[in-house]
Order: C-alpha cells, then sequence, then structure tokens
C-alpha cells in the first residue's frame, strides 16, 4: 500500500493532531510493519517499548525491536511470528489484533506527529510517577529535605527533554559521520573533541580525556593527588584557553588558589601559606597574579556534597561560560542523595555511576580524585606500585571509570626508612593503569614539592625547576661566546695521537668534505643565525 492510498483520516494531521495517545501508539506501530524507512530512520532513534501506554503496544514494539535487531523484514507476519516465538501472542491481544494494527489509518507524513504524541504522552507519565514518589518520601519522612531536594534534582534532569542520538543507527551512518570528523580535524578544519593535560606523555598514553569519560586519579594521603590535578587544570586554562570547573570537597578556595599561585611563581608555597614572604617575593607574587589571573577556573568548596549538586551547578555555571573539564576533589567525599545509611560500598557504587551519567549529560570529561587502601604501602614484598584492586571502598569505580591513572613516587617509602635530607626534586610514575580508549603505560615525571609540582623535565635524567632554568638561552651570536667559561681543569685531556701517515701536517688536512657541507649552495634555505 503507498503512501498516496494512506489517505490522512485523522483529523488536522499535518498541524496539530486532535487523534489520542492510543490511535498515534497505533499509527506508529502500523508504520513499523509497512515502512522501513520510517521504522530505520524515525522510530527506532526516539522510542523505546517503554514510551508506549498499551501494554499490547508494548509487547508488540518489543517483536519489531527484536526482529530489528536481528536484521530480518518487519511485517504482519513476521511480528506475529516472533511473538508466537516469544510467548506473548496473547499478550499483544492475539494475531487478529497485530493485523487490525498493521492495517490502521497512518500516513507516512504525519510519522512524526505520531511519535511526538507518544513520547510527550510518555514523558509526562513518568514525570507524573516521579513526582508521586517524591510526594510520599516528603510524606513519609523517609529522608531529609535536602536529601529529597537532591533526589527530585537528579530524577527531573533524567527527564530533561534531549535532542540527542537515542535509539538505534545503522552502522553505515555513524562510520561516515565519524569518517567526516576525522577528516575535518586531519586536515586542520576541525578540532579533536578532547582534553589534553599538558603533560607530553600522559597525553600520548591517553590520547586526551574524551567529552563524557570519567578519569580518576587515584593515590595515597601526600602522594600529590590535589597538586597533580590542580596542576592539570591550570594547564587546560593556560595552554587551551578552555575553562575548568573544579569541586573542592576537603580544602578551601584559598588552599586551592594558593597551590595554583605557588605552581606558577618563583616562590614557594610553604611562604605563601604562612606569609613570611620577602619583598622580592612580593613582587614575584604581583607578577605572576597579573599572569594567572584571568585563568578561566572556578573554584567551589561546598563541602557534603553530591553528584546531583554538582550536575545542577555545572549547568548554571555553563549558561555564562562553556566550561570543558570538571574536577572532583576527591570522590569519597561525596554523598548520595537518599542513601543516609547502608552500605557505604553501595553508596560510593552509587556515586561512581552518577558521576558517569553526569559525564555523559554535561557531554564533558571528568577528573575525580581517589583515595587508595593501605596495601600498596602493608606489602611485605616491599612492591609498593598501586594497582585496580588497591583502589578504595568499591569496585565499582574501577568498572565505571575510563580512564585510572596511580601517581607513584618511589622515594615516598624510602623517605620513611631514612631520615636523610630531602631532594628538591624527586621521580615520579603517572601509571594508566586502565584505558578504555588506549593503551596502558607509564608517564616518568618529576614532583617539585616545594612548589605543589608535577613537570616534566627537558630531558628524563636533568630535572630543573622550571621557573629557574639552570641554562640560558642565547638570543644573538654576540653573547654566546659568553655563555661558556671553561677553566683549565674542566678542559678535557689532551691524548697523544699520532696523525694519519698521509698527513702529516694537521694544516694540510683535506676539508672539502666539511667546506661543501657548509657551503652556501648547499642550505641555502636555513636562517641567517645558521
Amino acid at each position: 500500500m503507498s503512501d498516496r492510498d494512506l489517505k490522512d483520516n485523522l483529523a488536522g494531521v499535518d498541524n496539530k493532531p486532535s487523534y489520542n495517545v492510543t490511535e498515534a501508539e497505533k499509527a506508529v506501530l502500523c508504520l513499523c510493519m509497512r515502512n522501513k524507512d520510517a521504522l530505520e530512520n524515525v522510530v527506532m532513534k526516539k522510542m523505546v517499548a517503554g514510551d508506549f501506554v498499551d501494554p499490547k503496544h508494548v509487547a508488540i514494539f518489543d517483536a519489531i525491536t527484536a526482529i530489528y535487531i536481528d536484521n530480518k523484514d518487519v511485517s504482519r507476519i513476521t511480528v506475529c511470528d516472533k511473538l508466537l516465538t516469544q510467548g506473548k501472542t496473547s499478550e499483544a491481544g492475539g494475531d487478529e489484533y497485530v493485523y487490525a494494527v498493521a492495517n490502521s489509518n497512518a500516513v507516512m507524513s504525519a510519522l512524526d506527529s505520531y511519535v511526538e504524541v507518544v513520547i510527550k504522552n510518555s514523558q509526562s507519565r513518568k514525570l507524573i510517577s516521579t513526582l508521586v514518589e517524591l510526594e510520599n518520601h516528603a510524606k513519609e519522612r523517609t529522608a531529609s529535605v535536602n536529601d529529597i531536594v537532591d533526589m527530585a534534582i537528579a530524577k527531573l534532569n533524567i527527564l530533561r527533554s534531549k535532542d540527542d542520538n537515542s535509539g538505534f543507527e545503522n552502522l553505515g551512518s555513524i562510520l561516515k559521520r565519524n569518517l567526516e570528523e576525522i577528516k575535518e580535524t586531519s586536515f586542520g578544519k576541525g578540532e579533536r573533541k578532547v582534553v589534553k593535560t599538558g603533560f607530553s606523555y600522559l597525553d600520548n598514553i591517553t590520547g586526551g580525556f574524551k567529552p563524557g569519560t570519567v578519569n580518576i586519579i587515584a593515590a595515597r594521603p601526600g602522594m600529590g593527588k590535589t597538586a597533580l590535578v590542580l596542576n592539570i587544570a591550570t594547564n587546560v586554562a593556560e595552554m587551551y584557553g578552555k575553562p575548568v570547573a573544579i569541586f573542592s570537597l576537603e580544602m578551601s578556595k584559598s588552599e586551592i588558589a594558593n597551590r595554583i599561585l605557588a605552581s606558577k611563581a618563583k616562590t614557594d608555597y610553604k611562604a605563601i601559606e604562612r606569609a613570611t614572604i620577602t619583598r622580592e617575593q612580593e613582587a614575584d607574587l604581583s607578577e605572576t597574579l597579573g599572569r594567572i589571573s584571568p585563568l578561566p577556573i572556578y573554584i567551589d568548596e561546598t563541602t557534603n556534597t553530591n553528584p546531583m549538586d554538582i550536575l545542577a551547578k555545572c549547568r548554571e555555571l555553563m549558561t555564562t561560560t562553556p566550561i570543558s573539564l570538571v574536577v572532583i576533589d576527591y570522590l569519597q567525599l561525596l554523598t548520595y542523595p537518599g542513601r543516609s545509611s547502608g552500605s557505604r560500598q553501595n553508596e560510593i557504587a552509587d556515586i561512581s555511576r552518577s558521576l558517569k551519567v553526569l559525564a555523559k549529560e554535561l557531554e564533558l570529561p571528568v577528573i575525580a580524585l581517589s583515595q587508595l587502601n593501605r596495601g600498596t604501602e602493608n606489602r611485605e614484598d616491599g612492591d609498593h606500585i598501586p594497582g585496580l584492586a588497591d583502589i578504595r571502598d568499591s569496585g565499582a569505580i574501577e568498572q565505571d571509570a575510563d580512564c585510572v591513572i596511580f601517581i607513584h613516587r618511589p622515594s615516598y617509602y624510602t623517605k620513611k626508612k631514612d631520615a636523610g635530607e630531602k631532594p628538591k626534586f624527586e621521580d615520579a610514575q603517572l601509571i594508566v593503569a586502565k584505558n578504555r580508549h588506549g593503551e596502558t603505560d607509564t608517564a616518568y615525571v618529576k614532583w617539585y614539592g616545594a612548589k605543589t609540582l608535577f613537570f616534566e623535565p627537558t630531558r628524563k635524567d636533568d630535572p630543573k625547576d622550571p621557573q629557574e632554568s639552570a641554562y640560558t638561552r642565547t638570543t644573538n651570536k654576540e653573547s654566546s661566546a659568553s655563555d661558556y667559561s671553561f677553566n683549565e681543569e674542566d678542559m678535557p685531556v689532551q691524548i697523544d695521537d699520532p696523525m694519519p701517515d698521509d698527513t702529516d701536517d694537521p694544516g694540510e688536512m683535506d676539508n672539502s668534505d666539511n667546506e661543501a657541507f657548509f657551503s652556501d649552495d648547499v642550505h641555502d634555505g636555513l636562517p641567517e643565525e645558521f
């Protein structure tokens, strides 16, 4: 039967449908069984079985979905066969009802209207159900008012209408879209939608943090978790100009700000925190303040917060600022609405899943810090390198996380045994133990405790303070000679080595190859300074 044969038998189809929900549901199912385009390009992208209010229609749509997944033709005959196989023929009203639905009056041009009526009705039912549930909690006083409000925010956010790509989509169309994005990025017409940390070793391993991902940075207390995540946040804001939202449940805004200041200044963190700076340091801090004040970093220090609070605050901030990264310090300090009692592991599992929902809702990467248990310190074999099993409170964290990074500083454990002088720079490892989007590996960095700073040295074995380089870069040929001075004792020892037999006088050596190499003809393309 053609579209032309399916006349508009329902009033006002083109603009404001006057048919009821039952008619709309029948029309959708009818077109699913008679028009492949309707099923593939509209219905499967927007609807699920739970959107139908009539139990018979739920059973029919379940059968249609199963046939579609099996990549078989959907028709009233195949739907009846599938219902029989599933043992749901009577639940769907029998074969006669399926045939009656397939013969309903429906027009392809009104498909969007049918779908809209069904979905709106579904959303209204869910909203009413949610409000009734919240009302019952309030009447029975099963939770505090704040917890009920948080629960309401969480549930109502889920019900928010979102114009996304939910439902089924053909593999070919997904790959075509992906390939277009790859081509645009590869040839400079687009940008990869990832957030880089500013640590090149780490970014090479992870490929950057993708939107919708939860990334865990875990370590024992004192390893520098907060320092690392603040270094990353500062890099994101300073190097890439991307706004960052930081939720600090442990430290105050002032402490966070001072740490960022110390990491970018020449003055040590201790002098800043204890307010014992010199006049020179005052000038240094004022200059640094002028440089980093414009950075788009936003800090919230609310304690006893939960993922729903974070989601709401991020949505509010995003109305004015397009934030690119959310940082949470730290996961075990979060609470979960409605869980005033019960297993802490179950609560952490709920929090972990909520962070994943938060990341997907905001379409941003989330970095959450996590504590480790004492297992890494108490191992008898002396191997203190952490593993996924060492994450504290719940295995759900390692399961839900897209990326897990451990901080390991070997000297942290040797210092406990040796009371010697603490080195200015310490070796540190950023161990990528889980990476859903790539390999697992280790990035080697340096820890500068006085400034609460992790940094990558120019050479692995040549650490130096990135603010106070031991080497001076020459800017002209007149000053270059002054950069080098040698004492006699520093000069290399001269070894008496006879010249080759065919060259008695060094002045008569054949330098034609060298002269050819340095000739202007060979290196015309190089700058004059070379």
